[in-house]
């Protein structure tokens, strides 16, 4: 069995991920245009059912960070800034930590969020920034 494993991985295809969070195919998925009306709203209600975009490629985990990314740029709240602390903390940096160190543009990416987020106020906020810095160092 450990070795059908070896073969699916190296057949795998440089693009896909080997972590999948959820299949576009299963119910619950959340679609791109799902996500993009909660990354617009912002409502803090909503922001952690982010997590059930399907990440199948590189390209859906480069399109989540960048896309918090830009949600972050004009947000004034902390209540918001910390839900998306939360959800790159819970979610994006426990499941794709590895991708996130090997691929340049996405440690980038992740950098300038922890330090945009690192500039709030909140006490949790930079709670949750330094065990991800914790996180990504080790």
């Amino acid at each position: 069995m450990d070795q059908n494993l070896l073969q699916m991985n190296q057949v795998r295809s440089e693009d896909e991920l080997a972590v999948v969070n959820i299949s576009s195919t299963e119910i619950g998925a959340l679609s791109k245009e799902a996500a993009e009306r909660i990354l617009q709203n912002k409502d803090t209600d909503d922001i952690h059912l982010l997590m059930y975009v399907p990440i199948e490629k590189k390209a859906d985990l480069i399109w989540l960070i960048e896309s918090v990314g830009q949600a972050l740029e004009d947000e004034d709240e902390d209540n918001v800034a910390l839900e998306f602390a939360d959800l790159l903390y819970f979610f994006v940096i426990p499941f794709y930590k590895e991708y996130i160190l090997r691929e340049h543009h996405l440690y980038e990416c992740i950098d300038d969020l922890l330090v945009r987020l690192a500039s709030r106020t909140h006490s949790d906020i930079h709670t949750l920034v330094d065990a991800m810095r914790d996180d990504l160092t080790e």
